[in-house]
């Protein structure tokens, strides 16, 4: 009995109770111009008739297996699942709700093959009508270790790598935040790199209703400390009045021009592949065009003491401590103005106690 060569490419996707609507996603991996390829489907517990689409393309496609798993009510669980079943020499990721171009993994595999560990491309997001909403710029393909610090850089589905690479570092790890941000950042604190081209072979799903928009952020970034909660209201009200929000903008923005100086220059840097623009004025245009600085600030309790902060969602404590860390030192002409303003509201506060006790 002969039997099946061994797949370049395992290809991993948590589902749970997608019903038909999981067979746009199968057809975008069958349709790929590279063929040798599994795609392992790993139901989360499903209780409706997901399981059964899935039957339904592998009885038409074999490349496709489906695994059954209890519930884990997180993606995380049946991502490790599939990476203990999968016999490719290499990993790409495929949430149930996003498609691939045709040719999304012949774009990461001539990137693997050519010596990449960890790979990610450019995305369009679509609505569920299929309007697109977004289309990724090549300097947002820009990567450096630092970015990943400080953010969330690329969706699974846009992600694969080297089979081993994950496991090596923990394997996916449930938590309060976001769980790819926090395995591409332990393959990074390992030493990984991502390599990145620009063309868009990913279409995300724009949809309110996904697992995204429901993570609720745990974890805090704050601007400024306070013994006296209505000082912290202050502050909170004052940020949000806009009063110095021009001096704010401007600081920000020359902290941002002579960090990403310092990036770009770094050998770590990464570019996507063939792209020749000029990432440190890409960025910085794109930050001058963005909204308010400060749109989800609150005031929370900080210890003994009382916060103006942002949301984080990223998984761990420490992680919160890291990014807090490197935007204070990424941003000193910023910080030294939130800080003069955090005095400036402390003083208030303090007069006001005291008039209080007069």
């Amino acid at each position: 009995m002969e039997h099946a060569p061994e797949p370049r490419v395992s290809v991993i996707c948590p589902t749970y109770n997608r019903s038909r609507a999981i067979l746009d996603t199968l057809a975008s991996v069958t349709a790929q111009t590279i063929t040798d390829w599994e795609m392992l489907v790993v139901s989360d517990g499903s209780t409706d008739d997901t399981d059964d689409w899935v039957r339904h393309g592998a009885r038409t496609d074999p490349r496709i297996r489906l695994l059954r798993t209890e519930r884990h009510g997180h993606p995380s669980g049946p991502r490790n699942t599939a990476l203990a079943e999968a016999r490719g020499e290499f990993v790409a990721y495929l949430d149930h709700d996003d498609q691939w171009r045709a040719d999304h993994l012949e774009v990461v595999l001539s990137l693997l093959e050519g010596g990449a560990e960890l790979v990610a491309t450019g995305f369009e997001l679509r609505d569920p009508r299929g309007t697109l909403r977004a289309a990724s710029q090549p300097y947002e393909m820009c990567w450096h270790p630092e970015f990943q610090v400080l953010g969330v850089v690329f969706e699974p589905s846009r992600v694969a790598h080297r089979r081993g690479l994950a496991e090596r570092v923990g394997g996916w790890r449930t938590g309060a935040g976001l769980e790819d941000w926090d395995l591409w950042l332990r393959m990074t604190d390992a030493g990984a790199r991502f390599t990145t081209v620009a063309d868009r072979t990913t279409v995300l799903l724009d949809d309110s209703g996904t697992r995204r928009h429901r993570i609720p952020a745990r974890h805090r970034l704050p601007l400024a400390v306070f013994d006296d909660p209505r000082a912290a209201r202050s502050m909170l009200e004052l940020l949000h009045s806009g009063r110095d929000a021009a001096a704010y903008r401007t600081a920000q923005l020359a902290d941002t021009e002579e960090w990403l100086a310092r990036l770009v220059a770094d050998e770590r840097f990464t570019r996507p592949l063939g792209w020749q623009g000029d990432p440190a004025a890409e960025i910085a245009r794109a930050r001058r065009s963005a909204p308010d600085l400060w749109p989800d600030l609150l005031v929370i309790r900080w210890g003994e003491r009382y916060a103006v902060a942002q949301p984080l969602r990223c998984s761990t404590a420490e992680h919160a401590e890291r990014v807090t860390s490197l935007v204070r030192r990424s941003q000193p002409r910023l910080f030294a103005l939130l800080d003069a303003a955090a005095a400036e509201c402390a003083r208030t506060a303090g007069n006001l106690t005291g008039a209080g006790r007069r």
